[in-house]
């Protein structure tokens, strides 16, 4: 089989899991979506019928714009309206002429030409922008202008174009930052695949023009472009693109330096623990953990905070004795009654509900499964964390269940999940997943067990 050049098409695979299937339980298979597409599509095609391989090859990038008659199809099956809605994207059209689609999903219609390349690309591949770019277009959202985004905006953006040391003044740099916070708090809702687009925007043009600004600019766009490169770096660790990530975690650090912000590197060390917590890298986890509390930086205390707790996850890992968890999660939670007396914008999403959703991922690795589940389901609540974070520690409180021997429930809850986090382009949270059905695997003829096996197989 030869692999796709261009990442998978997860708006089709979504819109399949969110039917039901007619044999029970869960979304139709291939098999089965291929047959309610063959009974509205003429027998007498020259294509002959639909098979799974075909659905298979549209889910996986191979395929990108089938022929009109199939896609009508597809549309009516999945009750989409527009082929955008579905991820089928005509990748002849010439970047110039590549049109927005209106759907908050259709990333795959972002302009091509936006950032030197197409946001599919940009998470598919992991790439850094092309500076030689404009990011003009990528502050649209879809058809719609971004919150805030003015006609002297789009006037001002479109002067830096040409002129980036006469124009791209404090205004500019403000709203860049303001754009980055509004990309930030819609990332729990869209995940990597609503937000990359935009935050690489904002990092082409950083990226761009920060040594070619006025001298008063250099330094606030810099602090901007900090922030973003950080935020694209978790982006691309959500998306399951580790090199991107590390990427951008060390351009973030470079820039925070350079901008004499020297809290931000010491919390980049905390990012890159917490990608080491992905791969199960206990030592590298926390080592990285203990070198923030040793560093030659003054942190704000949340900042703190979940570097010791992160610490005391290392140490569950490498199975120190519990006491010595439950002492260090002692001292993390002691740091966190600090926050209240703090002004500060970094690590602003770490709060108590988060915090404790850690812990319990701390009594799980310290063999306390029964009630590492039970802190999840006190803490974990659809109102309380975004829909992308509810399903990512839905999944390890699921694991948690499985540690405890409670199989049924722990399926019923990862099958839960899996919408969301492929929706949501969350290939961190699949990962978690299919950890949980390894788990799983000693129950798999169970029947809460066997649909939530089936349920994977069709990732």
């Amino acid at each position: 089989m030869i692999p796709s050049r261009q990442p998978p098409n997860e708006l089709f695979r979504a819109a399949r899991l969110r039917l039901k299937s007619a044999f029970g339980e869960g979304p139709p298979s291939r098999e089965e979506f291929a047959d309610r597409v063959n009974s509205i599509i003429d027998s007498r095609s020259k294509e002959g019928p639909v098979t799974a391989n075909d659905i298979g090859k549209i889910e996986r990038g191979l395929v990108s714009y089938p022929r009109e008659h199939r896609r009508q199809a597809y549309r009516a099956v999945l009750g989409a309206r527009t082929d955008a809605e579905i991820g089928l994207v005509n990748r002849r059209i010439r970047p110039a002429d590549a049109m927005v689609h209106s759907h908050p999903d259709a990333f795959t219609e972002e302009p091509i030409g936006t950032l030197g390349f197409s946001s599919t690309q940009a998470i598919g591949k992991g790439l850094q922008p092309e500076p030689s770019a404009f990011p003009m277009a990528v502050f649209h959202d879809h058809g719609s202008s971004a919150p805030g985004l003015t006609l002297d905006d789009l006037d001002r953006i479109d002067a830096v174009k040409r002129d980036a040391r006469r124009y791209l003044d404090e205004a500019l740099v403000a709203f860049l930052d303001e754009e980055l916070t509004r990309c930030i708090a819609d990332d729990g809702i869209s995940g990597p695949r609503g937000a990359l687009p935009r935050a690489l925007g904002v990092l082409s043009l950083v990226q761009q023009n920060v040594r070619v600004v006025k001298w008063s600019v250099h330094q606030p766009l810099l602090q901007v472009g900090s922030r973003a490169a950080e935020f694209a770096g978790w982006l691309y660790r959500d998306a399951g693109h580790p090199p991107a990530a590390e990427y951008w975690r060390d351009r973030a650090s470079e820039w925070a330096m350079e901008a004499t912000d020297f809290a931000m590197p010491g919390y980049i060390l905390i990012k890159k623990s917490q990608a080491a917590w992905d791969a199960r890298d206990a030592p590298r986890m926390l080592g990285l953990a203990e070198a923030v509390q040793a560093g030659p930086w003054t942190l704000p205390a949340r900042v703190m905070a979940e570097a010791v707790q992160q610490q005391a996850r290392g140490l569950a890992m490498l199975r120190s004795k519990r006491q010595h968890v439950d002492d260090t999660l002692k001292r993390a939670r002691g740091l966190l009654a600090e926050v209240s007396a703090e002004a500060t914008p970094l690590a602003a999403h770490y709060d108590k509900a988060l915090f404790e959703a850690q812990v319990a991922i701390c009594y799980g690795e310290s063999g306390r499964p029964e009630e590492a589940a039970e802190i999840f389901e006190a803490v974990v609540k659809p109102d309380v964390f975004s829909a992308r974070d509810y399903a990512y520690f839905s999944t390890l409180r699921a694991q948690a269940l499985t540690a405890a021997s409670l199989p049924d429930a722990a399926a019923s809850l990862g099958s839960s999940t899996i919408p969301v986090a492929v929706t949501a382009g969350s290939t961190r949270t699949v990962r978690e997943l299919s950890r949980l059905s390894v788990g799983l695997h000693p129950w798999r003829n169970r029947p809460a067990v066997a649909s939530f096996m089936r349920l994977m197989r069709t990732l």
